[in-house]
C-alpha cells in the first residue's frame, strides 16, 4: 500500500530545466549538455559545484551566478540571470494533470511532500516563487534543499522526508524528472515515477502504481 508521495516541483510541476538549456544550447549552436553541465554541474551526484553548493543553500543566488557566468563564458556565450531564467517561462506541456493528480491521491488519504532542490531566493513562501505552483495546502511535509543543507541525489535527503512523513521507504513513491533522483530514491526502497516533457503518461503510471498496491 502506498502511503505518500514526495513530489519533485520544477520539471514536474513547472517546465524542466533540461528544456530550457536545450532551448539555449539551441540558440547558440552548443551541444545542450555542455551548457547543462556548466550550469548545473554533474547532477547524477551530490558534489562541489557551485550550483550545488546553492542548492544547499551555502552561497547566495549572486555569488553562485558569478561563477557560472564565467563557465558559459567558456563555452563562448553570454548569458545573464536574467536571461536564463526567462527560459523557463517556456513550456509546451499542460501541467495542470500533475496539481489535478496530487489533489486526487491526496483525497484518497495518501500523504503528500515536496521535495525539492531549490534556490533560497526563490522559495517565496509569502510571495512569487515555487510555491505558487504547487498545490501546497494538500502538502504534510516541505523539504526545501536551500534550507536542510542536503539535496538530491544523495540519499540523506529521501531519508529526512520519509522520516519526517513517518512512512517507510517501500510505502513511498518518489516523483521527478531527473532520473538520477528517482534512481536514487529507489536504491534506498522507494518506488519511482520519471516525468518526462508531457507529464500526463507519468501521472498514469503513477495512479496506477497507486491502484496495484491498493
Amino acid at each position: 500500500m502506498i502511503e505518500a508521495i514526495c513530489w519533485d516541483v520544477g520539471g514536474v510541476f513547472s517546465a524542466r530545466p533540461v528544456d530550457a538549456v536545450a532551448r539555449i544550447a539551441q540558440q547558440h549552436s552548443l551541444v545542450p549538455d555542455d551548457v547543462f553541465a556548466a550550469v548545473f554541474g554533474p547532477y547524477h551526484t551530490d558534489g562541489d559545484h557551485v550550483w550545488h553548493r546553492l542548492e544547499r543553500g551555502e552561497l547566495s543566488l549572486a555569488d553562485a551566478w558569478v561563477e557560472v557566468g564565467q563557465a558559459v563564458a567558456e563555452l563562448g556565450i553570454g548569458l545573464s540571470l536574467a536571461d536564463f531564467f526567462k527560459q523557463f517561462r517556456t513550456d509546451e506541456a499542460d501541467r495542470q494533470v500533475v496539481a489535478d493528480t496530487a489533489l486526487e491521491l491526496h483525497a484518497q488519504g495518501i500523504a503528500m511532500a515536496v521535495v525539492t532542490n531549490n534556490v533560497a531566493e526563490f522559495s517565496g513562501g509569502d510571495g512569487p516563487g515555487w510555491h505558487s505552483i504547487v498545490p501546497m495546502e494538500i502538502m504534510d511535509v516541505v523539504v526545501d534543499s536551500s534550507a536542510v543543507g542536503m539535496r538530491k541525489p544523495g540519499a540523506a535527503i529521501y531519508r529526512h522526508v520519509l522520516s519526517e512523513l513517518g512512512v517507510a521507504a517501500p510505502r513511498a513513491v518518489f516523483v521527478d524528472d531527473m532520473a538520477a533522483n528517482v534512481e536514487a530514491a529507489q536504491n534506498i526502497g522507494m518506488h519511482g515515477i520519471v516525468v518526462g516533457p508531457d507529464p500526463t503518461p507519468a501521472m498514469n503510471e503513477l495512479k496506477a502504481l497507486v491502484r496495484s498496491l491498493g
